[in-house]
C-alpha cells in the first residue's frame, strides 16, 4: 500500500469476521485493532477496560456466559452490572471514536467494527469493508465455533445482531447492514476464509491503481 490506507471491517455476527480481519492485517503487514482498541481507549482515559467492554457494540462473551449458565432471559444481562453512575455509553463511544481517529493517524491498520467506517468517513484513504453471510451458514459457524446447540446459536446470533444494529444506529443514524455504507461487501458463505483474505487484500492494494 503506497498510501496510508486504513481498513475498517464491519461484519454480521457468525461470518468469521474477526479471524478474517486478523488474517487480512497479517497479509498486509499492518496492526489489527479489535479488543485492542478498547484496551487502548481504557489506557488513554484511565478507566478499567471492563467499563469499555460493558458499553461496547456487543458483548457476545457475556451472552455465551449466560448460555453456559442456562440464563433464561438475555435481558437479565442488562442489569447484571450498572455502570451508569460511573460512565455512560455516549461517553465511552466518544472515547472510542477519539482513539479510532488517533490510531488511524498513526499509520495503516485494520479496525474491526465499532462504527469505524462512520467515524472515519471523511478521512481520505479509508477503505470500508463489510462481511455478510446467509443465516444458515452463520448458525452452522457459531455452532461449531462455540460448540452450541442450534437453538442456542440462533439466540446468540439474534441477540448479538440486535445489539450491534442498535449500537450502530444510535451512534451513526444509519442502518448497520446497509451495503451502500461500504466500499466492498463480501459473502463469506461463498468463499473459504483464505480466499476471503486474498480478495480483500487485492481490493485494498488496488486502491492505488
Amino acid at each position: 500500500m503506497s498510501n496510508h490506507y486504513v481498513i475498517t471491517l464491519s461484519r454480521q455476527f457468525g461470518t468469521g469476521g474477526r479471524d478474517i480481519g486478523k488474517s487480512l492485517g497479517a497479509a498486509l503487514g499492518v496492526p489489527v485493532y479489535d479488543r485492542e482498541l478498547l484496551e487502548e481507549a481504557a489506557r488513554t482515559y484511565n478507566v478499567p477496560v471492563s467499563i469499555m467492554e460493558r458499553t461496547d457494540e456487543t458483548a457476545p462473551s457475556r451472552l455465551l456466559e449466560a448460555l453456559s449458565m442456562n440464563t433464561p432471559n438475555f435481558c437479565q444481562l442488562a442489569s447484571a452490572a450498572d455502570y451508569s453512575s460511573i460512565v455512560v455509553s455516549d461517553t465511552t463511544f466518544n472515547w472510542q471514536a477519539a482513539t479510532i481517529r488517533s490510531i488511524a493517524a498513526e499509520g495503516p491498520c485494520v479496525i474491526i467494527g465499532r462504527c469505524a467506517d462512520h467515524i472515519l468517513r471523511k478521512r481520505p484513504h479509508v477503505v470500508s469493508l463489510f462481511l455478510y453471510a446467509d443465516y444458515e451458514y452463520r448458525i452452522e459457524h457459531i455452532c461449531k465455533k462455540y460448540q452450541l446447540s442450534r437453538s442456542d446459536a440462533i439466540s446468540l446470533i439474534d441477540t448479538t445482531e440486535k445489539q450491534r444494529a442498535r449500537y450502530y444506529k444510535k451512534h451513526t443514524g444509519r442502518e448497520f447492514a446497509c451495503m451502500e455504507n461500504y466500499d466492498l461487501c463480501l459473502n463469506t458463505a461463498n468463499v473459504t476464509p483464505e480466499m476471503a483474505v486474498l480478495l480483500l487484500e487485492a481490493f485494498v492494494n488496488n486502491q492505488d491503481t
